[in-house]
């Protein structure tokens, strides 16, 4: 064993992960404080390169804390209500080094892992079976570690065949009084019988839901069977997010299918892998930047435009360890025009805005009674963009205006380039870049109805897939759309869109980073944080405008693929 390295300190107490104390039950009594976090600085006495695997521990006893983590110069612990008033210490535990290990099985990897910390131990033999049954008494075990809960050994046991002589007495009945784990019938538990994958998946969602755990979200499947899952345990796996275990099927290596089989015995090393899993990406933690803005005690609900959605991930990535976990989090901005109706309604605390307030918002905002406010966090900029090939580099602002009110081109010969036909595509009225279009060209009008009737796409993406399509379409044809700039930008990754497309100049000037931020470039614009005007100081939102004219902000800002204000 290596030498463990304790410091002495005063631990504090983040009380974003005991949400659950502050809600009420639905007598209107307070719910019962459950778990809290505790945190102490990572020790100096410890290298660096050692704080993927530093843990914390209690200083009286040396129990290793299997909620915990290191991140960002501090060391975190997540520990039952009971214990908050013991001292905590960081160390770097050592695996169990298991007799039945081989190096080619990635099965290992995982059950020493969860050895460090207590979670997975070895039998009589030192053998870690990772491909061994589980049963249901077992299971418990594994879950009492990994929340690190004391067995109730006086408890009156509902379940006949449970008896006080048990091993598994204690932790029987803990996790039922805990709500964490039922029986087969009111009066039988069948702890002998061995658990099922389903039954795992739901047993480690109610730990993690006792513990105010929470996963990111699933945002793709490829699962074949998920309809096989008991109706009882699918809510689990919606909350699990992509920490199920599973079976790779499929003649396709690159993107093989994912089998649940719900119904069959889960091993050791399936519920190794979940609880290992859960344990990376489950657990929330605020950094001092949420605490300095008091983010770590209530964030602002954020909405916004699709091209701004990274802005809110940076957000919560700079404010949270593992902030895809947070309650608040969105799994998706509204868009554009649906956005700013959640803020006039007073659903959301406020936007990430990419564009101005179309005419029809600015009317409802009246209508209601509300007052915008906007912010400026970072610049952007309209952007027009064509095929590649097409050999006209720019348009005036005249020549946009007549192409989309008037219809007056029909070839791009008229505006200097070949005989080619120019089909010119628009967005819907309701989207963000519609806003743009209303506020740089239209002057009060409409597009022409014979673009919106035959050259309309429905999504940002749509419109640079759709001008990208124009050549293969029809040979003697380019097409002509517009977007916001960073969003181009980003979309690179998925669309080759630098290759694919090219920007085009307006009023002689291209649109670059520079030519944006100095504002020569005549279609510059700001992002912005938008807020109703009556939002108090001190509300989150405004925390929120705050914290991203800050340095740290601004490096969101630029992590986001924005321009920096400063």
């Amino acid at each position: 064993m290596k030498k463990l390295i304790a410091l002495f300190f005063v631990f504090t107490l983040f009380l974003g992960t005991t949400a659950l104390a502050e809600d009420t039950m639905c007598d209107g009594y307070p719910k019962p404080e459950r778990f809290v976090t505790l945190k102490i600085p990572f020790p100096e006495e410890l290298k660096e390169n050692d704080s993927w695997r530093t843990v914390a521990r209690y200083q009286d006893s040396g129990q290793a804390i299997p909620l915990s983590d290191c991140y960002g110069g501090y060391v975190y612990a997540i520990v039952p209500y009971e214990n908050k008033d013991r001292a905590i210490e960081a160390f770097v535990p050592d695996k169990i080094p298991f007799t039945d290990n081989t190096a080619s099985d990635y099965e290992f990897y995982v059950m020493e892992n969860l050895s460090r910390v207590g979670v997975i131990l070895g039998n009589e033999k030192g053998e870690a079976l990772p491909y061994a049954n589980v049963t249901r008494a077992e299971a418990t075990a594994m879950i009492m570690r990994f929340l690190g809960l004391s067995p109730i050994v006086n408890s009156e046991m509902l379940f006949s065949d449970v008896s006080r002589e048990d091993w598994f007495y204690g932790n029987v009945g803990a996790l039922y009084e805990a709500g964490i784990v039922k029986g087969d019938s009111e009066i039988t538990f069948s702890p002998h019988r061995n658990v099922t994958r389903e039954e795992i998946t739901v047993m480690v969602v109610r730990a993690l839901q006792y513990a105010d755990l929470r996963c990111p979200f699933r945002t793709e499947e490829n699962i074949s069977d998920m309809d096989s899952v008991s109706d009882w345990a699918k809510d689990a796996y919606e909350y699990i997010g992509v920490n199920y275990v599973s079976d790779y099927e499929g003649e396709n290596a690159d993107r093989p299918y994912r089998m649940l089989y719900p119904k069959k015995a889960a091993s050791r090393y399936d519920i190794a892998y979940i609880l290992d899993n859960t344990l990376k990406n489950c657990q929330l933690f605020a950094t001092d930047l949420a605490v300095e803005y008091g983010f770590d005690q209530a964030m602002p609900v954020i909405d916004g435009s699709t091209s701004t959605y990274p802005f809110t991930e940076q957000v919560y990535r700079a404010l949270f360890v593992n902030g895809t976990t947070h309650p608040q989090y969105p799994k998706r901005h509204s868009k554009s025009h649906a956005s700013y109706e959640r803020l006039i309604n007073g659903e959301v605390d406020m936007l990430f805005a990419s564009v101005y307030p179309a005419a029809d918002i600015l009317a409802l905002a009246e209508e209601k009674g509300v007052e915008l406010e906007l912010i400026p966090i970072a610049y952007d900029a309209m952007i027009f963009f064509t095929n590649p090939q097409n050999p006209v580099n720019g348009l005036t602002k005249e020549q946009i205006t007549e192409i989309y009110v008037n219809n007056s081109y029909e070839t791009w010969k008229e505006l200097g380039g070949n005989d080619f036909t120019l089909y010119p595509y628009c967005r819907n009225n309701d989207s963000g870049s519609h806003a743009q279009m209303e506020k740089h060209f239209l002057n009060g009008k409409e597009i022409h109805p014979k673009i919106q009737a035959e050259t309309i796409s429905e999504t940002m993406s749509n419109i640079l897939t759709d001008v990208m399509a124009v050549p293969a379409r029809d040979e003697t044809a380019y097409g002509l759309g517009y977007s916001i700039y960073y969003y181009f930008h980003n979309m690179d990754l998925f669309y080759d869109t630098k290759e694919n497309l090219k920007l085009l100049a307006i009023d002689g000037v291209y649109p670059t980073d520079e030519t944006i931020a100095d504002g020569s470039y005549p279609l510059s614009n700001n992002t912005y944080i938008v807020l109703r005007k009556e939002t108090p100081e001190g509300h989150p939102a405004r925390k929120m405008a705050e914290f991203m004219l800050s340095e740290a902000g601004q490096a969101c800002v630029e992590l986001a693929g924005y321009g920096k204000l400063h």
